[in-house]
């Protein structure tokens, strides 16, 4: 990877509906060229396209992460449970304390607790949990490169 596949990144990261053609005139390289580098980073580097939503606009109002508590012989199979869940945003195993961290969006606190108590509680080797309800998004965005 050199800076020119960089710079095509960044400006995907920017706009990901952005054409070849603006994005020659942005990096200044020829459309060919940012054709060919797209395609390998496509089958190298880029796992999808997608969106990024205001949740709180389409009535997922409340956000939480819940960090995990797992027996440690049955940790592979609460991860793959817990993201097969429609509510769970992000999984994510950690160091410390806790096992597993999650991110979860749902449409109220009542959701929530359903959620946390008939789902996530139910999976086979969870042994606790702590829940933390996001009060402000303060930056939720893709890091600098």
């Amino acid at each position: 990877m050199d800076d020119v596949d960089l710079a095509i990144l960044r400006s995907l990261i920017r706009n990901s509906r952005i054409t070849l053609s603006q994005m020659s005139k942005e990096i200044d390289i020829p459309d060919a060229t940012i054709s060919n580098r797209l395609k390998k980073l496509e089958s190298e580097i880029i796992n999808r396209y997608t969106i990024i939503l205001d949740w709180q606009k389409i009535g997922l109002e409340i956000t939480s992460i819940i960090i995990i508590q797992t027996e440690s012989e049955k940790h592979e199979s609460v991860k793959e449970m817990l993201s097969r869940l429609e509510e769970v945003s992000e999984v994510y195993s950690v160091s410390g304390e806790y096992d597993i961290l999650i991110k979860v969006w749902v449409r109220s606190i009542e959701e929530l607790n359903k959620l946390i108590n008939t789902k996530i509680r139910s999976i086979d080797g969870v042994e606790d949990l702590t829940e933390m309800i996001v009060m402000e998004r303060v930056k939720e965005d893709i890091p600098s490169f």
